[in-house]
C-alpha cells in the first residue's frame, strides 16, 4: 500500500476533494485518510510538524496497514538560485542537517547506530514523480533536501547548509521520513514545491507564495497517483 505523508492538511486538502476517502481512527493529533483511486486503496497521513509527530504517525500506519511505499509531499525553502519559487525538488537523497554526533566519531548528519546519514530515495518512485512534474508543467531538480525541526530564514545558515551538504532545499520532513524508511526497509520518495528562499526574507515570501505552491504541489501529487496506478 502507498502512503502519502505530509505535515499539514493544507498540502492535501484540494487532493482529498478529488478522491473518495474515509477518515480512519488515529492517535494523538494525526489524521489518517484511506483513499480510493479507481479501485486502488492508499493512505494519506497528516502527521503534524516535528520529528516526534512524524515518527509516531509513521509507526502507527506501518503497524496497522500494509505500507510498502511512502511519498512525502509539502513545500520547502530554496537555498540555491537554481531552485526558484514554484519549481519542484524531487530529491535523489535526503538527510537531517540538525543532527551532530561528529564529536562521538560519526559523520555529518549521522545518528548513532544508524549506518548512514544520507537516505536514498527509490528510483522507480523518483521516475514516477519526474514524469508527474513534466505532465503538470512544473520544472524540477533532483537536489538533495536537508531536513530539520526549524524554519530556516537565515542567510548565513542556509549558505552553510549549501556548502556542507550541497543541498538545494530545506524542509521539516523528508530526512526524518528517509531515516524511518531506511531503518524499516520501506521505499520512499519526496516532492517539495519551493515556496520561499531560506534567507532573511523567507517568512515574507512564504506568506506570499505558499498557497500557490501548495496548489502546484497537489497538482503534481494527483498526477503521481494517476501515474503510479495507471502506468
Amino acid at each position: 500500500m502507498l502512503a502519502i505523508v505530509t505535515s499539514d492538511k493544507c498540502y492535501v486538502s484540494y487532493l482529498l476533494e478529488k478522491l473518495n476517502y474515509s477518515k480512519e481512527t488515529s492517535p494523538n493529533m494525526t489524521e489518517v485518510y484511506k483513499c480510493d483511486y479507481k479501485g486502488h486503496e492508499f493512505l494519506i497521513l497528516v502527521s503534524g510538524y516535528g520529528k516526534v509527530n512524524i515518527g509516531s504517525g509513521l509507526r502507527f500506519i506501518c503497524d496497522n496497514y500494509n505500507v510498502k511505499a511512502i511519498l512525502v509531499v509539502g513545500t520547502a525553502g530554496s537555498i540555491t538560485d537554481m531552485n526558484d519559487i514554484f519549481s519542484a525538488v524531487v530529491p535523489r537523497s535526503c538527510l537531517q542537517f540538525d543532527v551532530d554526533f561528529m564529536p562521538n566519531g560519526y559523520g555529518a548528519g549521522q545518528i548513532p547506530k544508524v549506518d548512514k546519514a544520507l537516505y536514498k530515495t527509490d528510483d522507480d518512485l523518483v521516475g514516477c514523480l519526474q514524469r508527474s512534474c513534466n505532465s503538470a508543467g512544473v520544472s524540477y531538480s533532483n537536489d538533495l533536501i536537508a531536513t530539520s525541526d526549524m524554519f530556516v530564514t537565515n542567510y548565513n545558515l542556509s549558505n552553510s547548509i549549501r556548502r556542507e551538504y550541497n543541498a538545494g532545499a530545506v524542509d521539516c520532513e523528508s530526512g526524518s521520513v528517509g531515516e524511518f524508511c531506511h531503518i524499516n526497509g520501506i521505499a520512499y520518495a519526496c516532492v517539495k514545491v519551493i515556496s520561499n528562499f531560506s534567507n532573511n526574507n523567507g517568512i515574507k515570501q512564504y506568506n506570499l507564495y505558499d498557497e500557490e505552491s501548495t496548489r502546484i504541489l497537489q497538482r503534481i501529487t494527483y498526477k503521481f497517483i494517476k501515474e503510479f496506478y495507471e502506468a
